[in-house]
């Protein structure tokens, strides 16, 4: 993969909103759905586990997100294909990071609660429909969980959800994205910086920009699928990946990913 001849990332035409998937349905007798969690780090992928550092370098939280766990879980089928990303970024001298991959739902409603107090914040003169309408773009909206209904799970709480930044391999040092993780601004959109240098703010050599490519499409080239309000953000079985996908196998298809708890998968 050679990074200065990727094409671009195609630019979002539907909408980026974290709504949309709960009406995909799934499918509780694909035997895939009773695939195991396993641990991610100890398959020889590099994990930060985000949401659980405590020494303030996690910013924008810069404390540990209640519920969080210390070690990163997905899906057993997920690790070949996040080698497969890594791979491919070896010849161009960089890495995946993990962030986040299986989130319990207290860790949801911590991060649901402090989106929502960030946008608030942002936009005090919105009333609380719109508010909880913004922050549902950036985050699963957690209060109505129910494990038995596929239409309240969030995306992440199904083991099938990554949350992957780029490092160096010679230094570790995470390459410059053009956004922070968790960012909640268009910034953070996957298709930003390509409607930054289609408007002719940025250049095609711009840094941020190839490094955004190169995730991008070491990521889907491996078989997962991106959400477009998030850069860093891919699914791979579950409903947010079908509805990302639905113009590729039609609005029938079902996820065979669904809700799990980490002492039922491992």
């Amino acid at each position: 993969m050679n990074i200065t001849d990727l094409q671009p990332i195609p630019i979002c035409s539907n909408g980026q909103d974290a709504r949309g998937y709960h009406d995909i349905a799934f499918d509780k007798s694909d035997p895939r759905a009773l695939e195991r969690l396993v641990d991610v780090g100890a398959h020889g992928i590099a994990v930060v586990p985000y949401y659980h550092l405590s020494d303030g370098s996690n910013p924008p939280y810069g404390r540990r997100i209640d519920g969080s766990l210390p070690r990163m879980w997905c899906r057993e089928s997920l690790v070949p294909m996040l080698r497969s990303a890594n791979d491919a970024l070896a010849a161009c001298g960089c890495e995946l990071v993990v962030y986040d991959a299986y989130r319990p739902i207290t860790t949801q409603h911590g991060l649901w609660e402090w989106a929502l107090a960030k946008v608030a914040a942002d936009h005090p003169a919105l009333p609380r429909s719109e508010l909880e309408a913004l922050t549902s773009q950036y985050s699963s909206d957690p209060r109505r969980f129910d494990p038995v209904d596929a239409t309240t799970w969030p995306t992440h709480s199904t083991g099938a959800s990554v949350d992957v930044v780029l490092r160096a391999l010679d230094t570790d040092e995470v390459l410059d994205m053009g956004a922070g993780f968790d960012e909640l601004s268009a910034v953070a959109h996957t298709d930003h910086l390509e409607r930054e240098r289609v408007a002719g703010r940025i250049g095609p050599e711009n840094a941020a920009l190839l490094n955004r490519r190169l995730l991008y499409w070491a990521m889907t080239n491996a078989g997962f699928a991106n959400y477009p309000s998030e850069y860093w953000h891919f699914d791979f079985g579950n409903q947010m990946y079908i509805h990302n996908t639905r113009t590729e196998h039609g609005p029938q298809d079902r996820a065979w990913y669904g809700y799990c708890r980490l002492c039922d998968g491992v």
